[in-house]
């Protein structure tokens, strides 16, 4: 569901961005505070970011930008959210408090920009969030109620660079997202037609331009061209921008560490796995004993402790649901199955292929899987 409205568009620089242009007119101080908070997110300094998050409250109380603040703080304490928890419900409770705030202002003058943003972003988010947690008709009702303000986003990428980042994703994910997910392609008759090459351009441009989309725009990059562009080069050069700005933020660090394992880098990954080994979200240890793991197996040839990795991988992501999850799940999967291969024990590997398959959300592991299978 990426790709209806390509919600994340949404997220947090977008969200932040649109508000210091449109605030910063007569707020200079509120500016100030969000051009903080951007860093202290990216960073996951929590705590930091909640106490901005009061102090923009006292400097400019009932509007949306609030409780849009804390949804992006709650983002980023719990990145990737879990479907069935406590932080999903938060989330998507301050949401919703943002669309009734900015549908105040739009009764006051349904032309204004700053109203139209705030709206864009409250449906578009929770059309990603409601379809995570298996809301599917929902999160397409929010995605329509979304796509009128992200098309007048559009119109003014000349006039606000930062608009670049939603125009292109659109464009991209547009075409993209059917074409991996045919269930979805009933639903996208109500959006206009994109172009994946042209939503590159303009993603690119967003990173290279932009004030407070470059991050984002990077991350994303580094995300398309890894699971969907087959270019893993490209990833790695992207994801790396973002861990070198941003070296507290754990999942920028994971999507480092899967680029370069990707693209066959093993030198110099030990000190970031051993971070992700240590920390307390089992999410982050998930995917540090799969990357541990393919160390093991394709740096060392140490087949038996890859394995001893990939099953502790398993143990540790028992419970987790997110389509993040699921794809280490099924790099764990695919690790057992060669390992498995590798000892001549070929029907055990095509049961662990199949699982693999199973939990595939990439095409590097669904095309591993199946060409073994096949």
């Amino acid at each position: 569901m990426r790709m209806i409205l390509t919600i994340t568009v949404l997220s947090i620089a977008t969200s932040l961005g649109w508000a210091q242009r449109s605030l910063s007119i007569n707020n200079p101080e509120v500016e100030r505070l969000i051009k903080q908070n951007i860093q202290h997110l990216y960073n996951t300094d929590v705590a930091k970011s909640k106490q901005l998050n009061r102090r923009i409250r006292t400097l400019l109380p009932n509007h949306p930008v609030n409780p849009l603040l804390e949804a992006l703080t709650v983002r980023a304490a719990h990145h990737p959210i879990e479907p069935e928890s406590q932080a999903m419900e938060q989330l998507k409770k301050h949401l919703y408090q943002t669309v009734e705030a900015a549908e105040v202002l739009l009764e006051q003058d349904e032309d204004d920009p700053e109203a139209t943003f705030f709206t864009m972003a409250g449906y578009g988010l929770l059309s990603l969030y409601e379809n995570e947690t298996g809301n599917y008709m929902k999160a397409v009702s929010r995605a329509k109620e979304a796509y009128g303000s992200l098309k007048a986003g559009m119109d003014m990428k000349e006039e606000f660079v930062e608009f670049y980042f939603s125009t292109g994703l659109y464009n991209y994910y547009r075409e993209k997202y059917p074409e991996i997910h045919p269930i979805y392609k009933p639903f996208t008759w109500f959006f206009k037609s994109g172009d994946k090459a042209l939503g590159l351009e303009q993603i690119k441009k967003s990173h290279r331009e932009s004030t407070f989309m470059r991050a984002e725009a990077a991350d994303y990059l580094t995300h398309i061209y890894l699971h969907y562009e087959n270019d893993a080069q490209q990833g790695l050069k992207y994801a790396r921008i973002l861990t070198d700005r941003y070296p507290d933020n754990p999942y920028f660090t994971t999507n480092f560490v899967d680029a370069a394992l990707t693209v066959g880098t093993y030198q110099g990954l030990d000190a970031s796995i051993r971070r992700l080994l240590q920390h307390d979200r089992s999410y982050y240890r998930m995917g540090g004993h799969v990357f541990q793991g393919m160390l093991l197996e394709k740096r060392d040839q140490d087949f038996a402790g890859a394995e001893r990795q990939y099953i502790k991988s398993l143990e540790v992501g028992t419970a987790l649901k997110s389509d993040e999850s699921e794809h280490y799940r099924s790099c764990a999967y695919a690790g057992l199955a060669r390992i498995a291969h590798q000892r001549q024990k070929y029907a055990q590997a095509r049961k662990l292929y199949e699982k693999a398959l199973a939990s595939a959300q990439y095409e590097i592991v669904e095309k591993e899987a199946k060409a073994y299978l096949n």
